[in-house]
């Protein structure tokens, strides 16, 4: 699982720019429909905006921490093993965060498609 993450951060890592000014667009955008929006449009579209802008906080998120494996510990000492293996231990609990971030912000769109964009549409 780490190799994965490490293998699409790095391939998402150009577009880090464009995630940083989409996710401060959706936020703008967020700001907008609770500010300023009418009600029935912020009602709408409020947790579009929100999910929009996990999604791409969570992809700034991946391309920044899983942008280099740990380097690997070839000596003998004890706690520097101790340390190389904790700091894996808790970059695989962080991927798996990740995961489970990225199918909440799933279902969540899920949600939305079903409950305001079909409406919408039909």
């Amino acid at each position: 699982m780490l190799t994965f993450y490490y293998v699409l951060a790095n391939k998402l890592r150009p577009l880090q720019w464009l995630w940083l000014v989409m996710a401060i667009a959706s936020l703008g955008w967020l700001g907008y429909l609770l500010l300023l929006a009418p009600v029935e449009v912020s009602q709408r579209w409020q947790l579009t905006a929100l999910v929009s802008f996990a999604f791409l906080l969570n992809m700034l998120l991946l391309t920044l921490l899983f942008d280099q494996p740990p380097a690997a510990v070839s000596t003998k000492d004890f706690w520097s093993r101790l340390q190389y293996r904790l700091r894996y231990f808790f970059r695989y609990c962080l991927a798996w965060l990740v995961t489970l971030l990225f199918m909440v912000i799933l279902w969540l769109f899920l949600r939305i498609a079903l409950g305001i964009i079909v409406p919408l549409l039909f």
